[in-house]
């Protein structure tokens, strides 16, 4: 075999993704997003780069205004900040896109104008479909709507799966008077909040590849068992319509989330939290991301499967411990490519050397848009592809054993865990 046999394996292998927040095929072609909405749009992370670089909210919403249709004149506003920002991993994958999409090979305002109509050619029915699954070559896409449940027109559930987003219940923020409409009964007392986070989880389960929470956006990720009368105290305060404080919501949000742990294990649904770097500017308080902070939750419950996402970072080493300890424990490279490729090549390294392999899960874009998720994906290709070359150079792997570890990176492993695809 020849290095050449494992870079052509890794690009041509139906991957199996495990993290997106797609917008649905039928949003994708009504919103039809124009060549810099494509690239730069809907929540796109460079966004966040180039904010980091100086650019202000207000250039780059003027940039990303669809009502203007000078798109020359739009990249003008944060060309600047893209020379600072274009090889960061966020834009990487930017650049990912407009070379397999456009065959844009610098970003310029004439190349975004030329390749706009082939960007509206791409927001035609079907080609949503047809960018996922045949352009990113992904077999499986597990998406989190934010919600319990599929979107309708979700696409077609062999292919595209959701999670059950219980965010609000552990961050302490959930409405009680949406929670009783939702579930069909009143909620007096915390007997039936427990009954109605039992309804949500086993009544959404048979549609759910999994549970989800980013709770960490709005609360510390550490986490203990509360005593059940101060959690009472707390859901009688909330009841109430008082403003809870950080402790009260955590306190509650700790016992939200033992609750749907526990129906976690019984249904054999895996549980994916949020870890480490946050997305976006202005606030990102650097200890409440910390994955280390999760041992409390997860030596209490030895029989859900819990899904670390992100490797932590930049705390992804105490991730390999806890993964190398924890049998309960899987970690996800999702994101982490294009946050920061080569600390997540050296993370797959010293994993390979550290962790069992098949608790490992090798790629999610976490974008909106199919146009953003080819990039990803093809990030994830190539520096895989590196990664594990450099195992083989250095004489850890042979060729066939690299060959084996990227296809349990990016299927198998998932396919184990979660079935389908």
């Amino acid at each position: 075999m020849t290095k050449q046999t494992l870079a052509n394996h890794i690009a041509q292998m139906p991957i199996y993704d495990t993290h997106e927040h797609l917008i649905t095929p039928a949003e994708y072609v009504a919103s039809a997003p124009d060549i810099i909405a494509a690239l730069f749009g809907l929540n796109a992370y460079i966004q966040h780069d180039l904010i980091s670089a100086g650019c202000s909210y207000t250039t780059l919403a003027a940039f990303l205004d669809p009502a203007n249709p000078d798109i020359a004149a739009r990249w003008h506003l944060i060309a600047p900040y893209w020379a600072d920002c274009q090889h960061t991993g966020y834009a990487e994958a930017v650049r990912l896109s407009a070379s397999i999409l456009y065959s844009i090979d610098t970003l310029s305002a004439a190349a975004l104008v030329a390749a706009q109509p082939r960007q509206q050619a791409y927001t035609q029915p079907g080609q949503y479909q047809y960018l996922l699954e045949q352009v990113a070559n992904l077999a499986t896409i597990q998406i989190d709507a934010f919600t319990w449940e599929a979107p309708a027109g979700a696409g077609d559930s062999r292919v595209y799966q959701y999670d059950i987003n219980v965010c609000n219940m552990v961050n302490g923020s959930i409405d009680f008077v949406e929670l009783a409409t939702d579930v069909g009964f009143a909620i007096t007392n915390l007997a039936d909040y427990a009954r109605a986070i039992q309804h949500v989880i086993t009544y959404n389960a048979p549609q759910a590849c999994a549970i989800k929470t980013q709770h960490a956006y709005n609360r510390t990720l550490a986490w203990q068992l509360p005593d059940e009368a101060a959690v009472v105290s707390v859901f009688e305060k909330k009841m109430r319509g008082a403003h809870l404080g950080e402790l009260e919501a955590c306190r509650i949000g700790d016992w939200a989330l033992d609750q749907v742990a526990r129906h976690a294990a019984t249904l054999k649904l895996p549980i994916k939290i949020h870890t480490g770097h946050f997305a976006g500017n202005r606030t990102m308080p650097i200890d409440w991301v910390r994955p280390g902070q999760l041992s409390a939750l997860i030596k209490q419950h030895p029989d859900t499967t819990f899904v670390l996402m992100h490797i932590g970072y930049p705390y992804q080493h105490e991730l390999l411990s806890m993964a190398k300890h924890y049998a309960n424990v899987y970690v996800d490279l999702c994101w982490a490519w294009s946050i920061n490729p080569r600390a997540s090549s050296e993370f797959v390294r010293q994993w390979i050397h550290s962790v069992p392999i098949n608790k490992l899960f090798g790629f999610g874009g976490d974008a909106f848009l199919p146009t953003q998720t080819v990039g990803f994906a093809a990030q994830t290709r190539q520096w895989l592809t590196r990664t594990l070359s450099a195992e083989v150079a250095e004489g850890y792997l042979s060729e066939a054993e690299a060959i084996q570890i990227a296809q349990q990176l990016l299927h198998d492993n998932q396919h184990r865990l979660f079935g389908q695809g």
